[in-house]
């Protein structure tokens, strides 16, 4: 038997023939989905766990009891006797699910035996999508000015042209 059981993993992490970035090899370094292990012991954190797996099964179930359009675009964050939170996607999915608010009323009737008294919807924003990032905003007359001093003395031509370039990206006058 080898020395070191895991050698074979590691060969397949630096051979590059063999190692693929866009696969990585499993459960090297990373924690891989711990829920699993964590659900395995008792306490605290199981509870919590399971808890959220109730949660998202209910909700799936919900999910199927009202128009298809409002699917995937909210999730049950509550569900006992007295309320009902659902965290929607956006303000226009928050409005549409407070006018459904009695069809979730009796499909959580339904599905867990327990009517809620109320139904609270919540907004949260919908990740956006990373915003563009602004290149260099235009420079003073001063700045640009030091920039061409500074090109002028160098004696490297590629740093003289950068700064040069640099330099050229001056205000306009309006």
């Amino acid at each position: 038997m080898h020395p070191y059981p895991r050698g074979r993993r590691l060969t397949r992490m630096t051979d590059p023939k063999r190692f693929n970035p866009a696969r990585p090899p499993r459960r090297e370094g990373k924690l891989h989905r711990i829920a699993p292990r964590l659900a395995q012991r008792p306490g605290p954190l199981r509870a919590v766990i399971d808890h959220a797996r109730g949660l998202e099964r209910l909700s799936r179930r919900l999910q199927r009891n009202l128009p298809a359009e409002t699917r995937g675009h909210w999730r049950l964050a509550r569900l006992d006797e007295e309320e009902m939170v659902v965290i929607a996607d956006g303000s226009g999915w928050g409005t549409r699910l407070r006018y459904l608010s009695r069809q979730l009323q009796d499909a959580a009737e339904a599905i867990s035996g327990q009517r809620p008294r109320r139904v609270t919807v919540r907004v949260t924003p919908a990740s956006s999508a990373p915003r563009k990032l602004q290149g260099p905003g235009p420079l003073s007359d001063q700045a640009s000015e030091t920039l061409r001093r500074a090109a002028a003395t160098s004696t490297d031509p590629a740093l003289r042209e950068a700064l040069e370039r640099l330099a050229s990206r001056r205000r306009s006058e309006d």
